[in-house]
């Protein structure tokens, strides 16, 4: 597996949003993503997505924030969320 990217703290200062289908934002103590994500194959035998830095390895198209892990130990936390977020939109916006 290769290094993450260094961080950089500079949002992308406009994201194209014309092909987003949606946004869902959920919180809580246990993940259950595969009672609402319609793509059981996106999932390991533990219930969690199978991704490389949020980006789901299985599925093209479908994204996670916060799962246990993403790229550090932090990924599921508040401090942690903010620099796997800029991560992913960039990932997101270079398609």
């Amino acid at each position: 597996m290769a290094p993450p990217w260094p961080f950089s703290a500079d949002a992308p200062e406009v994201l194209a949003l014309a092909d987003v289908g949606s946004v869902i934002f959920t919180s809580g103590f246990r993940p259950d993503y595969a009672s609402w994500v319609r793509f059981p194959q996106a999932f390991d035998d533990g219930g969690f997505p199978i991704q490389r830095d949020g980006s789901s390895t299985v599925v093209p198209g479908l994204h996670f924030m916060g799962v246990h892990f993403q790229r550090k130990r932090k990924s599921a936390t508040f401090l942690g969320v903010a620099e796997d977020a800029t991560v992913l939109a960039e990932t997101i916006s270079a398609r």
